[in-house]
């Protein structure tokens, strides 16, 4: 019985030995299968192009190259994101609108107005109209009738009447000059012409006076003395009004339609004798302008006679002092200095009409 015992207890162990090395062979076999699939060696996996690149590779290597390869992911998307935005705004700028150059130097053009002597003017504009005789007695720069403001343009000018008959040009520049003291209403102008054809000038033409309402910006007012409330203008004040309108308007640039009145502006009754007879203000109009013609006309025929005259007649010098001098020259003309410039000025205009 031991004998037969001894026997199935080694029959036993011997079974037992067997099944733990088949065990042991099943896993290591299938470890091992394990290990060819992953290095892709089964099921067709195995050829070199299809090779997990980070099957070989730790954790933190793994995280280092995936780390790696979404920031240069990342790099590639915003240079093709710049590169669209930078097409987008080369699109918008070509297919945009382009600047007119004239409008940009027009926009960005400073406004500025010098004090000229008039030897200046004549050489800066060819003014053939002469200076009317104007007595300058500017105000002083206060709110209520001058305030110094910069006008935009001078594009019109303005005629008025006064509103108060019998008042001379010289009370109505002082009443002007009393309202920074009284402080009750804006008024003034920048010229007065009187019953007698007297003109004074109370604001400079490149500043604002409070005569015309929304055209203050951009004109220059002239208001008129009468006797009577018709508003009827003297011969006197008529001419006179004639000659500075048509002085400040070859001065500007300006022609027949930038003459207006108050009422055109606003509607009011102002110049009164005018908006009540239309025809005599288109008169007005038509008399500014003929006054302009006749005087350029007397301006090419004292140039032609400043480059055409004989050893028997006046000098050069003579004639364009006598010239000057129909101008209303503020300053003493001494040819041989300062008034050389307007001699040649003078002459190179004659022989540009003459061509």
């Amino acid at each position: 019985m031991g004998g037969r015992s001894d026997h199935h207890n080694r029959q036993e162990q011997d079974r037992r030995r067997s099944q733990a090395e088949s065990s042991s062979y099943g896993r290591t076999h299938s470890r091992r299968a394990s290990e060819r699939d992953a290095h892709g060696q089964k099921g067709g996996r195995g050829r070199k192009g299809n090779r997990n690149p980070y099957a070989d590779l730790t954790p933190y290597e793994r995280y280092l190259k995936e780390k790696k390869r979404k920031r240069a992911d990342r790099i590639i998307f915003w240079v093709i994101l710049i590169e669209v935005v930078a097409l987008a705004v080369g699109a918008f700028v070509l297919l945009m609108p382009k600047e007119d150059p004239e409008i940009e130097e027009l926009v960005n053009k400073k406004i500025e107005f010098e004090y000229q002597t008039e030897t200046d003017r004549v050489v800066t504009y060819g003014l053939a109209v002469p200076r009317p005789n104007i007595d300058l007695q500017l105000l002083s720069v206060n709110e209520w009738s001058r305030p110094g403001i910069k006008v935009d343009s001078i594009d019109k000018i303005v005629v008025h009447y006064l509103g108060n008959p019998e008042t001379t040009a010289q009370e109505n520049h002082d009443y002007f000059e009393s309202l920074k003291n009284l402080q009750n209403t804006y008024m003034s102008a920048n010229y007065v012409v009187g019953t007698n054809g007297e003109i004074i000038q109370c604001v400079p033409d490149g500043e604002v006076a409070w005569a015309s309402n929304s055209a203050n910006y951009y004109s220059i007012s002239v208001e008129n003395c009468h006797l009577d409330s018709s508003g009827k203008f003297t011969e006197a004040t008529y001419w006179s009004d004639v000659h500075l309108v048509a002085y400040l308007t070859e001065k500007y640039g300006l022609g027949r339609d930038d003459i207006i009145r108050h009422y055109d502006v606003t509607g009011k009754d102002c110049p009164k004798w005018y908006v009540v007879h239309e025809d005599e203000w288109e008169q007005f109009k038509d008399d500014v302008m003929t006054y302009r013609r006749e005087c350029a006309e007397e301006q090419r025929k004292m140039i032609d006679e400043l480059l055409h005259a004989d050893e028997d007649d006046e000098t050069d010098e003579d004639i364009l002092r006598s010239y000057l001098n129909g101008l209303n020259i503020e300053t003493e003309v001494e040819l041989e200095t300062s008034d050389q410039t307007l001699w040649d000025e003078l002459k190179r205009r004659a022989e540009k009409a003459a061509e």
